[in-house]
Formats: C-alpha cells, structure tokens, sequence
C-alpha cells in the first residue's frame, strides 16, 4: 500500500507539472502549516458567507473545500458522519445525495502523511464521502471526511478534515471527474517541514513537563504520607510518655485505656480489636494499620491529599448483635 501512494504521488506531482498547478499555502496564526494545490487560475483564501468551506474559487463557479476541526470527545465515524449528511439534508432541501462511500486511498495518505507528527502518533482514520447535486446552484459536489481518532496522551480528541470539489452540473454526465479531482486535492496536502520540526519540538517539550509534573506530585504524595506517619508516631510516643510518668492517682485511668474494645466496619461488615477507648475511631479497610482514633468530634482523618488513605468509622460491637 505504501508503494500504492508514492506511486499516486509521483502521478500527482507530473499532473501539477502539465496543468500548470499553483501551490497553495496554508496559515495559521501568521505561519504556514502546510500546501495543497489547484489549477493556477483559481483564486485562493477567499471568502464566500454561503460556502464557509471554500478554499480557491476558479471559472464555471468551481471550487475548492478545506477545513478541519477538532472534537474534544472521541466520537463514532460512521455515526457522525450520517450526522452531517442529516444536517445538510434538513439544511439544504435542495441538495440530492446521490452517494456515499469509502474513500481508502485517502485513509492510507493521511496516515502516511501524519507519521511524522508526534501529536498525531497512533491515531486511527476511516474516510466517508459522498456526491451531490446541488438545483438551486445547478452544480454537484464531492466531499470527503477523514475522522481520525488522536490518544493524546490518555485525553482522547477526534480531528476532522473535509475536502471537497464543486464544479458546474453540465461539466459532465456523471461524478468520474468531480470525484477524483477531489482526491487529488486531498492528496497533494503536505505539511510544512519548518512547521512539523516546530510542532515536534513543542509537543516534546510538553511531554517533559509532564513527567515532571507526574514525577513531582510523586514525591509529594509520598513526603505528605510520611509526614502524616510521623504525626502518629509522636503522638503515641507522646501519650506513651505521659502514662508512663503519670502518678499512682491515674493508674485507674491508664488501666481503663489499656482495656480492649471491639468494633466494627458497617461498611465491610469487619471486626477490629484496639486498645483504650476513644469517642471516634476510623480504620483503612484496605490496611488495618492504618487507622485513627480521636475524642474531637471535628477531626476527619478523611481530609488528606494521600493516594489511597482513607478511612471508614467504627461502630461499637456487641456481642449476640
């Protein structure tokens, strides 16, 4: 296939060569993307309210479509491609579909032609058209969109591309030629070097930053555990020492801490056994050393930024319940 579309490229470039076709540019934010080329007589970026898709604009009312959006949300190729064929029916009553179909050889182009931009790595594409004719303006139409599904890094988007030829309805007695120039338009778009150079850089750039963030929340992550772990270690140290000086006045009140009590989880339906009495109690029930116990009816082990530490309260358990 790859052999396919060098050879279609070769034809192209000797097609461009013996019509005379022009070299079209395409900006973004003052820099040049990419080019796609038409006939030399046609006239480009221009502006036409009723054609928002129009590109270049040449004799016999003939033109050019190119656009492309991005959707923040991946979506089903053959479902919103019927989507917009519903859309132009309701909006443009006059407009007949006479057909519809896969268009591969521009499916294998772009992916070929994306191969070098890093962004677009791994992305899957499918191609739709479809030829209509148009009786208010008397022309017909072929369009094609290529829908490519971008991973973006685990926040998957949907890109899509339309090309698309308009020539004059009398110009021939079937779609033969409007369709393939509109292939040959999609397959004579090529990126800018500069622009792609540029593009892999920036996109490069952002994955560093990143892992670096990743890397840093991390660390964080872990600093914030082990701090906590640290607080719990002084307090009980701290509580220790206190029992342990305490005089024989509050030997009665250190026995009853070291009593035991039994609880458990309502949520798991888990048993747990602890030493001296606290008004509130609160276990990890994924790790049962991992737990907190408190008389401040305020205090909420729960608020903590660490992955995977959180807590359930205890009931008290009753034998025979």
């Amino acid at each position: 296939m790859k052999h396919l579309i060098n050879t279609l490229l070769l034809l192209i470039s000797s097609v461009i060569q013996a019509n005379g076709l022009q070299s079209v540019p395409l900006k973004e934010n003052g820099a040049t993307t990419a080019y796609i080329s038409v006939p030399a007589n046609f006239t480009c970026n221009i502006k036409i309210p009723e054609e928002p898709t129009a590109l270049c604009a040449g004799p016999g009312d003939s033109l050019y479509h190119l656009t492309a959006t991005t959707l923040l949300n991946p979506v089903n190729p053959q479902q919103y491609f019927n989507s917009v064929l519903q859309q132009l029916g309701s909006e443009s009553p006059e407009a007949r579909i006479v057909k519809k179909y896969s268009v591969p050889e521009i499916t294998q182009y772009i992916l070929q032609r994306d191969a070098q931009v890093i962004f677009r790595n791994g992305q899957q594409t499918v191609t739709y058209a479809f030829d209509v004719v148009d009786s208010s303006s008397n022309n017909k139409s072929a369009a094609a969109f290529a829908i490519s599904s971008v991973p973006n890094n685990g926040a998957p988007v949907t890109i899509v591309e339309i090309f698309g030829f308009t020539g004059p309805k009398s110009a021939s007695s079937d779609f033969a030629s409007i369709r393939n120039e509109m292939v040959r338009f999609a397959l004579s778009y090529q990126y800018d070097r500069n622009w792609v150079q540029a593009a892999n850089t920036q996109h490069m750039q952002f994955l560093s930053n990143l892992r670096a963030r990743e890397r840093s929340f991390s660390a964080n992550q872990q600093r914030v555990h082990q701090s906590n772990m640290d607080a719990l270690d002084r307090s009980y140290n701290s509580y220790m020492d206190r029992s342990a000086a305490s005089d024989q006045g509050q030997r009665q009140f250190v026995d009853a801490i070291h009593e035991r009590q039994q609880f458990v989880d309502p949520a798991t339906g888990a048993r747990y056994e602890a030493d001296g009495y606290y008004d509130y109690n609160y276990v990890n029930p994924n790790d049962p050393n991992m737990y907190y116990r408190t008389n401040d009816p305020l205090a909420n082990p729960n608020i903590n930024n660490n992955q995977g530490e959180y807590y359930n309260q205890l009931q008290e358990y009753s034998y025979g319940r």
